[in-house]
């Protein structure tokens, strides 16, 4: 069973995103998470953390991770009040070079399933239930063909006919 809940301290300093890396990678090994996810999972903390690098650098930032096997929630905290109004505002494609931190946010809000915030916490959703029903599917019809092996070799054994 995978440990939920898990938490991760750390300072918001470049050298610290490292830590991040390994926390994204333990929970992508443990839920067996694919390449593309684990992407966009990263991808989308390590902007979260460059962009409070940028507005708060030195304070401190908790990450925590929680999972029902259908969704990742991966939450931050603290998020600057400013970091929050670029959230909730819609990002013109057109000028996204133009606002602080557009292009981050942008990036963020383009590779997570569901955001939410909640008081000073932002949290990102990410929609795993059909990455595990694939998983599942596969490891089903893997065990059908080995029954179908099975069968077929026990009928040659005793003489059957096919």
């Amino acid at each position: 069973m995978v440990a939920n809940d898990q938490s991760l301290e750390l300072k918001l300093v470049p050298r610290e995103i490292r830590k991040i890396e390994h926390f994204v990678d333990d929970i992508c090994d443990q839920l067996f998470i694919n390449d593309t996810y684990y992407g966009n999972i990263l991808m989308s903390i390590t902007e979260l953390f460059n962009t409070l690098c940028e507005k708060s650098p030195g304070k401190t930032l908790n990450i925590i991770y929680n999972t029902d096997y259908k969704q990742i929630k991966i939450s931050a905290q603290p998020i600057d009040k400013e970091i929050v109004k670029v959230i909730e505002s819609d990002i013109d494609l057109d000028n996204i070079m133009d606002g602080p931190y557009s292009r981050n946010i942008f990036l963020i809000k383009s590779l997570v399933d569901a955001y939410e915030i909640e008081e000073d916490a932002l949290i990102l959703n990410f929609d795993i239930g059909a990455l595990h029903n694939e998983i599942y599917k596969k490891r089903a019809d893997q065990l059908q063909s080995y029954f179908k092996k099975e069968d077929v070799k026990k009928k040659q054994k005793s003489g059957d006919k096919l």
